[in-house]
């Protein structure tokens, strides 16, 4: 039995190292906090069925990358245990209840992997986290897991002795300072947790046998026998009952009505459990108000739309996130995950959801049977087309690049075209500062967040560059994409022809990429140098704040201009291309430019070709190829010609 192993076997010196044990431990309160004494706690009952249910309803999906695009791979052999059944006894909603509640409770979940001959996972099986003890073969420091099934589990466990290499076990992590095992919310915080259960034990003892009379008559002198029960008898035949409340009270011989109230020291304990409610909704990152917590006013969001939003970003996404990272390594390729969605959380109502399917259907980016699946409609016919912002065409419909500027189209404007200056485009600036602000602000959230936990954490550890760069590089190649797609159009009508964006995905996503990690990279330079001053912890979080505030308003406006010069001279330049443009000319726009591009002013190359800008060469004004000098504080444009 697991305890008895506790008790005689391998696993005390262990935990007698590690953070405090969950199990067996009194508190100040005088309780021993135990995972079944926790959950009959209300608050930790309802923050634990909060977040594993609604992870757990989740649909989930997996899928694979190829450069910037990601393609549904329900065809996996491995997919259907992760969305479906993940064994024959349990289907994966299920599943996923069990892990998130293992998490939540124990700190960590364990899943055995069973599979066939060939080695393909073939069943997904839960494992109690009280039957598993990993250990280390002190030789090659390889972690493997020692599984004793209690007597109401079972697992199809093929290893001798119990022993399974990490490959065939899924360990599931919650949050933790190092060693092999996450920690335990409940056995970190069992002080407020032993706190909450002896407040509710008092309150129902206190209602048990309480003889706290609710009010008291008095009167002078002392009453006969026949006098006391006459006045009792009068006054529950008058006052007793609900439907007898609020009636006139007569009092006679000066006798006098009192009423009762709490104890100051039985009113202040009811403060007291009201106040541990929010810390064990704060232990478990929930927001008071979804656990029945509505005294207080929150910060999450005035609508249901934005309370659910914060719900889903800081509550329930980061355990999503380590239940996809450890899941992935069943895949055994990088290309292939695994991902929850919770668009079903985040639905606005009728109205904001339309106005986003106007816009997505608007930038060619949903199809009309797309939008009536996320409804739950069935497809129309002609719904699988894709359009384009410039005349609401099916995307892809122009002509060939080489026939889009024939002589003596109708719609040819002129016979020239210009960039358009970033001063031209002051919405798409103010677009793009809001999304990077946006993307520093919860970076400096987290990192802020981890420092309190780990005030001595290094740079590298506090920013993940792999999700950051991952998350950055989707934002900018979203909004490059759109800017793409007007200005390219804008371009391309001026001169009579017509622009399809999927033409320069490719270049896009490259540019987006690369952009993040600079980016990143700089983020994680510069922390490191901030952190890095031996200060007091509480020193080390104001400098960080400080930092990231700076980047939320100069760095990242600076970005966003520089964001929407480098695409709107790529998108005008591309733009005309398509349309038949032959030549290109260089022109300053600056008072007093630069002596490399006042050299270049009215420099006349072909269409494909580069200019010469000092010792470089470059295709545009904010060509990467022209270097950080020739690029910073450029406001050149260039002039296309058919």
């Amino acid at each position: 039995m697991p305890m008895i192993r506790r008790l005689f076997g391998g696993r005390t010196e262990r935990n007698r190292k590690s953070l405090p044990r969950l199990d067996g431990k009194s508190t100040a309160a005088g309780v021993s906090v135990t995972p079944e004494r926790a959950l009959q706690v209300a608050a930790v009952f309802s923050s634990v069925r909060l977040l594993a249910e609604t992870g757990s309803m989740l649909p989930t999906g997996v899928f694979e990358k190829s450069g910037a695009t990601r393609l549904p791979a329900m065809e996996h052999p491995i997919a259907p245990l992760l969305t479906y059944q993940a064994n024959p006894q349990l289907e994966a909603g299920e599943f996923w209840a069990q892990v998130l509640g293992w998490m939540l409770v124990r700190g960590n979940a364990g899943v055995y992997v069973e599979r066939s001959n060939g080695g393909m996972p073939t069943g997904l099986w839960p494992v109690a986290w009280t039957s598993v003890e990993p250990r280390r073969v002190k030789e090659t420091g390889e972690l493997v897991y020692k599984l004793s099934l209690d007597d109401d589990e079972w697992a199809p466990i093929r290893e001798a002795d119990g022993l399974v290499r990490a490959e065939n076990f899924l360990h599931f992590r919650s949050f933790g300072v190092g060693g092999s095992e996450g920690l335990s919310p409940i056995g970190m915080a069992r002080q407020s947790v032993g706190t909450g259960y002896a407040a509710n034990a008092y309150i129902g003892s206190f209602f048990q046998r309480d003889a706290s009379p609710g009010g008291i008559v008095s009167v002078p002198g002392v009453l006969k026998d026949e006098q006391y029960e006459r006045l009792t008898r009068q006054w529950k035949d008058l006052h007793e009952g609900f439907d007898k409340a609020h009636q006139l009270a007569v009092m006679e011989a000066g006798a006098k009505w009192e009423k009762t109230t709490l104890s100051p020291a039985d009113a202040q304990f009811l403060e007291v459990y009201k106040l541990t409610r929010a810390e064990i909704a704060g232990i478990f990152g929930v927001p008071p108000h979804m656990i029945g917590d509505v005294e207080r006013s929150t910060s999450w969001g005035s609508g249901i739309e934005q309370q659910s939003l914060g719900y889903v970003i800081y509550s329930l996404l980061p355990w999503l996130t380590r239940l996809e990272r450890t899941t992935n390594r069943l895949f055994g390729d990088p290309s292939v995950y695994l991902k929850f969605n919770p668009d079903a959380l985040l639905r606005g109502d009728t109205a904001q959801r339309f106005a986003g399917y106007a816009q997505a259907a608007q930038w060619g980016w949903m199809s009309v049977n797309e939008i009536r699946a996320k409804e739950d409609e069935p497809p129309i016919e002609g719904g699988d087309v894709y359009l384009q912002p410039l005349n609401m065409a099916p995307l892809g419909s122009a002509a060939p690049p080489a026939q889009r500027a024939l002589p003596g189209r109708q719609q040819r404007a002129d016979d020239t075209a210009e960039t358009p200056s970033p001063e031209e485009l002051p919405s798409w600036i103010q677009r793009h500062f809001e999304a990077i602000s946006a993307f520093f602000a919860e970076q400096g959230d987290r990192v802020l967040a981890a420092l309190g936990v780990a005030p001595d954490a290094s740079a590298d550890d506090l920013i993940d560059l792999s999700a950051d760069n991952e998350a950055l590089t989707e934002i900018l190649f979203q909004l490059a994409r759109s800017l793409t797609s007007e200005v390219g159009a804008a371009t391309a009508a001026t001169l009579g022809g017509s622009f399809a964006v999927e033409e320069t995905t490719a270049f896009l996503a490259v540019g987006a990429a690369s952009t993040a990690a600079n980016v990143n990279a700089t983020t994680v330079e510069k922390l490191r140098s901030t952190i890095a001053l031996k200060a007091a912890p509480a020193e080390v979080q104001k400098s960080a704040r400080e930092m990231f505030d700076g980047m939320t308003e100069s760095r990242a406006r600076v970005l966003a201009q520089a964001r929407v010069s480098e695409t709107t001279n790529f998108a005008s330049h591309e733009g005309a291309k398509q349309s038949g443009a032959r030549t290109k000319t260089w022109r300053v726009w600056d008072a007093n430019p630069r002596k490399t591009h006042q050299r270049a002013d009215g420099q006349t190359v072909g269409i494909r070709e580069s200019f010469q800008v000092g010792k470089r060469e470059g295709r545009w004004p904010h060509d990467h190829r022209l270097g950080v000098d020739e690029i910073a504080g450029c406001t050149c444009r260039l002039q296309f010609n058919l």
